[in-house]
């Protein structure tokens, strides 16, 4: 009886625990195994100018995305000027080695170095009102330092440890790292580019429609665009769209700069050498305010002296005006310089030459009167125009580095010696492999018997601009002028006392030491201070023009 009342109640204690578990196992949450994250298309904006700090974050973010198995692809939205080479070159390394699929958009502006990122991207994108090209190289040389020895406080062990390397040297590295740029682009877009090899040549830039005609993107669209037809080539039926800065421990994004100074760029590589778009530089510099050197004026200068013309607001490089007062030094000749008109007229009476360089403002009726006077009686003139050429201007007190095209006037001085300077200068690279061939260097090998070409053979001009002329004596140089294609040019002419010359910078330090260019620089000097009877103004000066 006993027993049968143990087994009774196990019976009903197991029951009882059957039931507890039924209802604990109905009435209870279910924990279930999480959902594998959605795959994720990461938008990478580069939207600013690529210098170190801003791309060294970028590229931080990229190594942590390429780390996560949740980001399928990567889109970069391009809105850009380019930058600095270094860092141009870093960050498309960077994209190169991404394990993701990688698309890119252009929103606006890819240029120059954005576009050398761009092509990193397995497929490019363009809105339609969107800028791109610019495939070429910007090197500065500015300020002056540039072009001087090493200070006398400065000790070196070597010859080339200042500055690294020659000058010659430096140029042809400059057309290296644009071949550098040209071969990515070929590399990355082989098979799509149906441009003429000399789109690479013109750094030209062009709208997205054009762009798409030559190969240089391969569609025209937006993020939208990008983003479906990645997800459609991966296979992603379900995604998440998620901006880098969305996702933990990204880079916060510098925003939107389209405009950079020279002088952050300068600070931002060794080597001033870019890939940029140059209007968006802001070319000014700190100076302490005095736009170029000057020669002191003396009342009356007791030795015979050359006047050097600055009252027509000349764009005189400094270092041009060191190398002409030394040469003239040499000779027993002082510089003297008239700031105003009526200095000019007024010094001109005694001076033995007149140098003239890249007035931006013309001379005046009376001006012309006392130089065409002042030949007529002996006084020689060297007259420098050089587009190329730069100077410091200073506005406002901001200094900024200024081209002399930008401000050129027409001067009509020349004109009375039947000269006429051409607003044009050689513009090509034409596939250079060095820089002897390349459009900032124009080779001259000089014949004839003329004065200034005595024991010149070759001359190396920096960017020289050309002379329509009819003069008997002329150096000419056969090259490509932009908007006037190839021919013989006449880059320097001789008409009696006045001899115009297309060039500045290349009678500057360094540039001057290449082939015979301080040859032809010392003939010029000799011609202008050579012996020679000259009528002299006697009298009292006044601002009255002498006339024959």
């Amino acid at each position: 009886m006993v027993d049968r009342w143990v087994v009774a109640g196990l019976a009903l204690a197991l029951a009882v625990s059957a039931a507890a578990l039924f209802v604990a196992y109905t009435h209870c949450p279910r924990v279930l195994p999480a959902a594998p994250p959605k795959p994720k298309i990461v938008l990478v904006p580069i939207d600013f100018v690529l210098d170190s700090s801003p791309v060294d974050g970028v590229i931080r973010d990229l190594v942590s995305l390429a780390q996560r198995k949740d980001v399928a692809g990567v889109v970069l939205v391009i809105n850009s000027p380019g930058g600095t080479v270094s860092a141009t070159e870093a960050l498309y390394s960077a994209l190169a080695g991404l394990n993701k699929t990688k698309y890119a958009v252009v929103n606006g502006l890819a240029a120059s170095g954005a576009y050398y990122v761009a092509v990193a991207a397995e497929k490019i994108y363009a809105t339609p009102s969107s800028w791109v090209g610019s495939i070429g190289v910007v090197a500065v040389m500015w300020p002056d330092e540039y072009f001087y020895d090493i200070p006398d406080y400065v000790y070196t062990t070597g010859p080339l440890k200042y500055y690294g390397k020659e000058l010659t040297d430096y140029y042809n590295d400059i057309e290296r790292v644009r071949m550098n740029f040209v071969q990515a682009v070929l590399r990355s877009r082989a098979g799509r580019i149906k441009a003429d090899p000399q789109v690479f040549e013109t750094a030209a830039i062009f709208t997205a429609e054009d762009a798409l005609r030559l190969g240089l993107v391969d569609a025209v669209g937006g993020v939208f665009d990008a983003v479906r037809d990645m997800a459609q080539r991966l296979g992603l039926k379900e995604y998440e769209v998620k901006f880098l800065r969305e996702l933990g421990n990204a880079t916060a994004s510098p925003g939107a700069a389209f405009r950079v100074d020279l002088e952050r760029l300068m600070n931002s590589t060794p080597v001033p050498i870019f890939y940029i778009l140059p209007t968006a530089v802001q070319w000014r510099v700190t100076t302490n305010g005095a736009s170029n050197a000057t020669a002191a004026t003396p009342a009356r200068p007791e030795k015979p002296y050359v006047l050097l013309d600055l009252a027509h607001n000349n764009m005189v490089p400094r270092s041009f005006i060191e190398v002409l007062r030394a040469e003239l030094a040499q000779r027993g000749y002082v510089l003297v310089t008239a700031s105003s008109e009526y200095q000019l007229t007024t010094l001109l009476s005694n001076a033995t030459a007149l140098v003239v360089v890249n007035p931006t403002a013309p001379f005046s009726r009376d001006a012309v009167r006392a130089v065409l006077n002042a030949t007529a009686r002996g006084v020689r003139v060297a007259y420098f125009y050089d587009l190329r050429a730069s100077a410091i201007i200073t506005v406002s007190g901001v200094s900024y580095v200024a081209p002399y095209s930008l401000y050129a006037v027409f001067d009509p001085l020349p004109m009375y010696y039947n000269m006429s300077g051409l607003r044009a200068v050689y513009n090509f690279t034409a596939g250079a492999l060095n820089y002897t061939q390349n459009w900032q260097y124009v080779e001259a090998r000089p014949k004839g018997n003329w004065t200034l070409l005595r024991g010149v053979e070759r001359l190396l001009l920096f960017s020289p601009s050309a002379v329509s002329t009819n003069a008997p004596h002329k150096l000419e140089v056969r090259g490509y002028v932009f908007g006037y294609g190839w021919g013989n040019y006449t880059v320097a002419a001789q008409a009696g006392n006045f001899t115009f010359i297309g060039a500045v910078r290349s009678f500057t330090p360094y540039f001057i030491t290449l082939a015979d260019n301080w040859r032809f620089f010392k003939n010029v000097v000799d011609w202008l201070v050579e012996p020679r009877p000259i009528e002299r103004k006697q009298g009292p000066i006044s601002a009255v023009i002498y006339t024959r």
